[in-house]
């Protein structure tokens, strides 16, 4: 499991020339191993988006054990990438493919703050806390979720089963914790801004719906800033569900 800091990562997925998480983790584990290595990441997530629970896998003919992953890793890797924990797998593991399910959390601000705005957002409008629950709790269920889909989605499995999907305070103002079992492109963003436009309707829950149904993103409202969006865990087996 990786934690990591997005702010100067040109995301998730190794690209020529860009500094990228999956780039700089091949790059130690091959010093460490003495191997070349390729690794899978269970959520390709974009720039500027964090992590504290992202899953990687990858073979290795090494015997060095699995506790001694984190420590060694740490060594090599930069200050903003961390390895939590590693641990045996069954042979052909794939940490993307066998994932049953992702939470991330999308953290707003309640007013601007010069620390916290490394990891959320203020979007610099007042929020109705309870409108916007409503909102985002009308999506909890299996939808065809194509318009919060942004162009350019490697997937064509438009319909996602949404778990949870609801707001919580925590000490900077907001978070959405959204459980599903997987996520088209810029889908949380785009859930948070279409969200906090259904908050300003006389019925959140209706306008979201109603966005759903049309199944048009330019339905949809605006895609949030990448800073506030974290990757908090990944699912293998039982997912976390709607309380």
């Amino acid at each position: 499991m990786l934690a990591y800091d997005g702010t100067e990562f040109h995301g998730w997925q190794r690209q020529p020339g860009q500094r990228t998480v999956q780039g700089v983790l091949e790059e130690a584990l091959s010093h460490v191993l003495s191997e070349r290595v390729e690794v899978a990441g269970a959520g390709r997530t974009d720039a500027g988006v964090h992590a504290r629970g992202q899953s990687a896998s990858f073979a290795t003919s090494s015997r060095l054990p699995a506790r001694a992953f984190a420590p060694v890793l740490d060594r090599e890797l930069p200050e903003d990438v961390r390895v939590i924990r590693a641990e045996d797998r069954e042979e052909g593991f794939h940490a993307r493919h066998d994932a049953t399910g992702r939470r991330y959390a999308y953290r707003l601000l309640d007013r601007e703050d010069v620390l916290w705005s490394r990891f959320a957002w203020q979007p610099g409008v007042p929020v109705d806390a309870p409108a916007l629950d409503r909102a985002t709790r009308a999506l909890e269920g299996r939808h065809d979720c194509r318009s919060f889909e942004s162009s350019g989605s490697p997937s064509r499995n438009l319909e996602c089963r949404i778990d949870r999907a609801r707001w919580t305070r925590w000490e900077g103002g907001l978070r959405l914790d959204v459980v599903a079992d997987h996520f088209l492109y810029h889908m949380v963003r785009t859930l948070v801004g279409t969200a906090l436009a259904a908050s300003t309707t006389s019925d959140p829950a209706g306008e979201m719906r109603a966005v759903l149904e049309a199944r048009d993103r330019a339905r949809a409202g605006v895609t949030a800033p990448p800073q506030g969006l974290c990757l908090e865990e990944v699912f293998y087996g039982s997912r976390g569900a709607a309380e």
